[in-house]
């Protein structure tokens, strides 16, 4: 979307509130020139500021849709999401977690993240979900007790899918 230049901007608010002027003094007593004037002033300066508001307001739109969060296709197709999920018990299977978010949504893999030298588990692991489940488990599952410890869960950031 292309701006026109401030320049225009203010030649046109200055055209429309010289217009609003010559119809609000047809509509005023003619002694009372000062709301006349404060008409004038106000449509003026909100052609000048509509445009620099509605500029703002676009920016800020762009900047939440890029915010928002990545999804994938999962295996099946579908829109996914990859979830970081922290303080996992040692002992727990992927079964376990399977059955713990699947309560939320299609599970389609979990890979739980294991010591490569003695391959015991590092109490932490990735869940690819559908994306509207993976935003129902992120806010149901995180920071709740499973098996004796405080689940931190949150959406995985692409370096981190890699592991």
């Amino acid at each position: 979307m292309t701006r026109a230049s401030s320049g225009l901007h203010i030649v046109v608010a200055a055209i429309v509130a010289a217009v609003f002027t010559i119809i609000a003094q047809l509509f005023v007593d003619s002694a009372d020139t000062t709301i006349v004037s404060l008409i004038a002033l106000g449509t003026f300066l909100g052609g000048v500021v509509t445009p620099y508001i509605n500029f703002y307001l676009a920016q800020r739109k762009s900047k939440t849709a890029a915010t928002q969060q990545p999804t994938h296709k999962t295996k099946k197709g579908v829109d996914g999401r990859t979830l970081y999920v922290g303080n996992l018990p040692f002992k727990v299977s992927e079964e376990d977690v399977i059955a713990l978010f699947g309560r939320y949504g299609d599970v389609t893999d979990v890979r739980l993240v294991k010591d490569r030298r003695t391959g015991r588990k590092k109490g932490y692991g990735f869940v690819e979900m559908d994306a509207t489940g993976a935003d129902l488990a992120l806010a149901k599952l995180n920071d709740r007790d499973f098996e004796g410890r405080t689940l931190k869960v949150r959406t995985a950031h692409a370096e981190q899918d890699d592991e």
